[in-house]
């Protein structure tokens, strides 16, 4: 009857790590909406845009390996260096971003879109130029890549999960009239896992009669209804004039490109500008 996932954001190991994979979508999707159920305080907001952070410097890393083998096969390679040069710029958005601040979720929803769409740009043009066998050849060079940075963010990550989770369990255990900071400290310390935390919970509340079992479960139904609630309300806030703030970013990074004399880049965002304009995304919603 009990789930702890009402409360808790996920185990450690469910880091989102396709947060950024290339996508059609240009709207705010069912799943960005349901990231942002845990953005109601600034513990997870700052988890999503750690997430989003690794995901991005993620692609960077096998954009920088997929340029290496193009230009030994003696591709021009200019255009996708241009592509992770923004990319670049967009990865020190990210990390700039305060998770404290009270537009957080909307800040995350556009830079995420900005990630999605460069790293679907990334993908088309190198489509361009290698065939399928290529292609895959390439795929099973980076897919295996693991690398230190990386791996410092899933620590991060971990953590900042396990701290969330914990302050959700004391939540939890205020709903249920029983505390075990025992068992609380065990698990943001990594010596147990979530799977034991539901375990143990689930045991405590079966213990409990019928009438206290369905309180609990309409307290937390009640919880869980409302925090959709106050995703899709702040997800809906983040679509109003959605064009009009990516209008303002791009413009934004080409003069941070004018500023450093890239001539390759400033094209890169100027044709990212124009094909704005031209489709008709310039006026905000």
């Amino acid at each position: 009857m009990i789930s702890f996932s009402s409360l808790a954001v996920a185990d450690e190991a469910e880091e989102a790590s396709d947060i950024v994979s290339a996508t059609e979508e240009t709207n705010i999707d069912n799943e960005t909406v349901e990231e942002t159920e845990i953005m109601n305080n600034s513990i997870g907001a700052e988890i999503r845009l750690l997430q989003l952070e690794k995901a991005i410097t993620k692609n960077l890393l096998k954009g920088e390996r997929a340029v290496e083998v193009l230009k030994a096969l003696g591709h021009n390679t200019s255009e996708l260096e241009a592509i992770l040069d923004e990319m670049r710029l967009l990865l020190a958005e990210v990390q700039e971003a305060d998770p404290e601040a009270h537009d957080s979720v909307q800040i995350f929803v556009d830079l995420k879109s900005d990630a999605r769409a460069l790293t679907k740009q990334f993908r088309d043009k190198i489509r361009e130029l290698l065939d399928d066998a290529k292609l895959n050849e390439i795929r099973e060079q980076i897919r295996e890549m693991t690398n230190d940075e990386l791996e410092n963010y899933s620590k991060r990550i971990r953590n900042r999960i396990r701290q969330l989770n914990r302050n959700q369990l004391h939540r939890l255990y205020g709903i249920i009239g029983e505390t075990n900071e025992t068992l609380a400290e065990e698990y943001e310390n990594g010596n147990i896992t979530v799977g034991q935390i539901k375990s143990q919970v689930c045991k405590t509340v079966n213990q409990m009669t019928k009438e206290k079992k369905n309180q609990i479960f309409s307290e937390l139904k009640e919880y869980k209804i409302r925090r959709k609630i106050n995703a899709q309300v702040s997800a809906d806030d983040a679509a109003t004039n959605f064009q009009v703030r990516e209008q303002t970013r791009l413009n934004n990074r080409l003069q941070k490109a004018e500023t450093t004399n890239d001539a390759q880049l400033q094209q890169q965002i100027q044709n990212r500008i124009g094909n704005k304009t031209n489709n008709g995304n310039g006026k905000g919603k």
